[in-house]
């Protein structure tokens, strides 16, 4: 009984040693990232949109808070594109509303679920290796991950559905699945935040098909009715409209391979934490947990497709970084455990298993240069003034600034109506009329109408067109401002 308490007290030291040694070697390593990420903090009180789609959101979430519907049908007079499910916009509504930092809330709702979901992975690292202090060392991984960093301070849904996510993973992992009803729960609301959120229950689905079929048949039965019968109600409430938005106005021959892989190559700074999760999967393929993280680190990349799609950005990364992290941490754990109990060759395993953890915290120090200015504070406050200025209504680009000009939305998706427009579910009659009545008293692009042609496809040639006859250039800057013609 001694040695065996003995036994004990040398491997729990000898965890907690070496979990120490490599959380404090990655702190040291990952640190100039974390001042990458802190320079960043003056945005979430900046009045302004730090991203296009912000004013969207924003914007619809104030629609619900006066009652109106974001699923409304579809006509040529507005664009209301209400690209979501709607837990995310009704979490808004109900939070206070400040009209000097109109973004800060939601800004702060995704920061709070970054937080959340490195505490996630920590757990779940942790609970299933017993190295508590390597959890942490692959917490300070994720809140390494540049588009972690900048999607944390954006007003957007992805992080806040992907904390519903890692809760369900985490769930479904303890006791064999045991908790799998919950954790249905979870993924459900994971949907109803983000409705792209489905490869997570897939992969928790196939690890418990190769452990118990009943208790698969039970948790794919829940995760449907979880994620179903809410959307089923507010389909028919919409009468169809909220299918329409969610799934008929993003159509997916607006699609590019080179997009999709501009945003896949930047997963490249994390393949350690990949091979990690093979290798784990591969030797430990009998330990559940270490099965569902890498069925998930292998699926999750499924999701990048959408990363090719016009008007997307690498929040869709977010996901796998995720993945990898929960699956390269616990094969990280498994493996050095493995490695120390075992002699001879299985020591090198060690050596390698650390090595490729601290590989992994050389590679995230740096910013990729990909990502170059994202990190910059675009500060677009000095043109509130000039758009609060203008009298009536404004057609925007960046619908955020017309919300923080105080101005109405009528069109709330740029990103969407240009390929909304050509894939002809959009009526473009009303927009093209406003512009022809000279409707706006400003319309503000951030490209010049004299190039014929917008790159990213948000507004077509014809509106381009229209924009040129009918307006006239006033200022020239980041931004370009438009007037009526006398």
């Amino acid at each position: 009984m001694e040695k065996q308490q003995t036994e004990g007290l040398k491997q729990t030291w000898w965890r907690l040693g070496l979990g120490g040694f490599l959380l404090v070697l990655m702190l040291g390593l990952l640190w100039p990232a974390f001042e990458r990420g802190v320079a960043r903090r003056p945005v979430l009180n900046m009045q302004t949109p730090d991203d296009g789609l912000e004013g969207t959101l924003l914007h619809e979430s104030q629609l619900i808070r006066r009652d109106r519907s974001l699923y409304r049908p579809i006509v040529a007079e507005e664009f209301i594109s209400a690209p979501y499910t709607p837990l995310h916009p009704m979490l808004l509504s109900f939070m206070p509303f400040d009209p000097e930092r109109p973004f800060s809330a939601g800004r702060w709702v995704s920061l709070l679920s970054m937080l959340a979901i490195g505490l996630i992975i920590s757990l779940f690292v942790a609970s299933n290796t017993r190295y508590w202090l390597l959890g942490l060392a692959i917490l300070a991984c994720w809140l390494a991950f540049p588009p972690a960093q900048l999607w944390a301070l954006r007003l957007k849904p992805d992080l806040f559905a992907l904390s519903f996510t890692a809760l369900g993973l985490l769930l479904a992992s303890w006791r064999e699945g045991r908790w799998f009803g919950w954790a249905a729960v979870c993924f459900g609301l994971a949907f109803l935040a983000k409705q792209t959120l489905a490869i997570a229950p897939l992969a928790v689905g196939l690890n418990l098909l190769l452990h118990d079929w009943r208790k698969a048949l039970k948790f794919g039965t829940l995760a449907i009715l979880a994620a179903g019968l809410p959307y089923l109600a507010l389909d028919l409430v919409t009468d169809g409209w909220a299918t329409r938005h969610i799934w008929g106005l993003h159509r997916s021959e607006w699609w590019s391979f080179d997009l999709m892989w501009k945003y896949v190559r930047l997963l490249g700074w994390s393949l350690p934490l990949f091979g990690l999760a093979l290798v784990g999967l591969a030797l430990q393929w009998r330990n559940y947990a270490m099965r569902q993280a890498g069925l998930y680190a292998v699926l999750a990349p499924i999701s990048l497709y959408g990363a090719g799609e016009i008007g997307a950005h690498h929040n869709h990364l977010l996901e796998t970084m995720i993945a990898w992290s929960l699956a390269g941490g616990l094969a990280l754990g498994l493996l050095l455990e493995h490695g120390w109990r075992k002699r001879g060759w299985w020591h090198a395993l060690t050596v390698a298993t650390l090595s490729a953890g601290l590989l992994q915290g050389w590679l995230l120090r740096q910013t990729p240069s990909w990502y170059g200015g994202e990190f910059e504070i675009n500060d677009l406050a000095r043109f509130v003034p000039y758009i609060h200025s203008k009298p009536g209504d404004v057609l925007l680009d960046n619908p955020g600034l017309a919300l923080a000009a105080g101005k109405p939305l009528i069109f709330d998706d740029p990103s969407t109506m240009g390929p909304a427009i050509e894939s002809k579910v959009w009526p473009s009659h009303g927009l093209y009329e406003s512009i022809r009545q000279r409707r706006w008293s400003l319309i503000m692009l951030p490209f010049n109408v004299s190039d014929k042609r917008d790159a990213t496809g948000r507004w077509t040639e014809e509106s381009i067109r229209l924009i040129d006859q009918h307006y006239q250039l006033e200022f020239s800057d980041s931004i370009f401002s438009y007037v009526p013609k006398p």
